[in-house]
This record gives C-alpha cells, structure tokens and sequence, in this order.
C-alpha cells in the first residue's frame, strides 16, 4: 500500500487559514455575533504574544481554541452551515499544482490522506472526495449537539500528526518508501521524512534549507 500525505494550509490552501476564518466571521452578518466572544477570549492572549510573553506556538493553539469556542452555544447544524459556506469560498483559492499532484497520485492507486490543524468539518466540508481519509481537530458537541466548551480542544500538529496517521494505518503494509508527502513548514519535517518522496511546497526559510540539502522536491 503506498500513501500520500497532504497538509492543507499553506500546502494545498496557500494562504493563512485562521486569518480567512476570522475575516469570514467578522465580515458576515449572520456570524458577527460570534466575532466578540471570540475576541474577548483571545484578546490577552493576542497581547502576551505581542509582548512576547506568550510562544508561538501557545498563540497559535489559543487562536483555534478562542475561535471554535466563540461558536459557544451554536448547533451542530449551524456550525457545519458556517464551514461548508467558507470551505466553499476558500476551494477557488487552492494551489492548482498541488491539487493536480493529489489527482495524479488518486489515479495511481495511493491512499491519500489531508492531515492539518484545520477544523475537520471545514475540511470535510470542502473535500468530499477527494481523499481516502481525512484528518482534522474535531469540533466537540454535547450529547443535544450543542457545541461544547467543556472538552477539551485537541489541536492537530508536529508530532500528533505522525501519531494519527501511524494509528489510521496500523491494520495496513505501508510501503513508506513510496510513499509522498506535500508541506510547506518545518514543523512537519517528521511527516516528510516519514516517507521516501517528501515534497515541499513553497517551503519556509527553514524547511527550504532542509530541502536543499536533501535534494528533497520543492514546488514553487
């Protein structure tokens, strides 16, 4: 069995997903209302991170975490609405090359699997099809269906990424040295060395350097 891996933002999505979430929130009148929960939440967050009191990565984790709880309150139903509309927009903005590598490697019989951070129903939402299995930080529901605040947010990253993808395959022979993975950060350098044919795809200064020395594939 070979598999190809993709990640979505800034791979197969080249802009910064969060921002375009916040902007569709803030921007539509149906879900402003949610756009001051979701600020009050982040806001000394958002400030520690500016004086540097806070890492990165804790902001970036906080950021998801504020926005799908500012949805507080909202239905299953609702918060699947807000995801199909803004997966809908942000599909006619996906890198073409890497979603034609994606179609040439489906064709070619590889198990393709999108793994990001992403919200999983924005992804489902925007990949029906297109992959054999996708993975994404779920949004947590109460057993009415009703978002919930109470269960802990899980977001999906670094190394829980090589976690999720070892145990979705672990009934299957994984031929990894034919196996492809596409990203664009370093932070999933171990995803790329999992497998023999590592992509990268307008890479970070980082992973650009990585790469080289690699001879690994860069797509620009």
């Amino acid at each position: 069995m070979k598999v190809a891996l993709f990640d979505f933002d800034g791979t197969l999505y080249p802009y910064e997903t969060f921002q375009t979430l916040r902007y569709h929130m803030r921007d539509n009148p149906k879900y402003k209302k949610y756009y001051k929960h979701f600020v009050r939440r982040f806001a000394p967050t958002y400030f520690g991170h500016k004086l540097k009191l806070v890492p990165e990565l804790q902001f970036q984790n906080k950021a998801l975490e504020s926005y799908i709880y500012a949805f507080k309150g909202a239905s299953k139903d609702e918060v699947e609405t807000f995801f199909s509309e803004v997966g809908e927009a942000m599909r006619e903005q996906l890198n073409q090359t890497v979603v034609e590598r994606l179609q040439w490697l489906r064709d070619n019989d590889y198990y393709t699997i999108l793994i990001s951070g992403a919200f999983q129903p924005m992804l489902k939402a925007m990949f029906k099809d297109e992959f054999s299995h996708i993975i994404g930080s779920e949004v947590n529901y109460n057993k009415k269906g009703i978002l919930s605040t109470k269960i802990p947010f899980v977001r999906v990253f670094g190394a829980r990424k090589i976690d999720l993808i070892r145990n979705h395959l672990k009934h299957n022979n994984v031929d990894w040295d034919k196996s492809h993975a596409y990203s664009d950060s370093a932070t999933d350098l171990s995803m790329l060395k999992l497998v023999g044919h590592p992509v990268v795809v307008k890479p970070d200064a980082n992973l650009k350097i990585i790469a080289n020395k690699n001879g690994w594939e860069i797509l620009n």
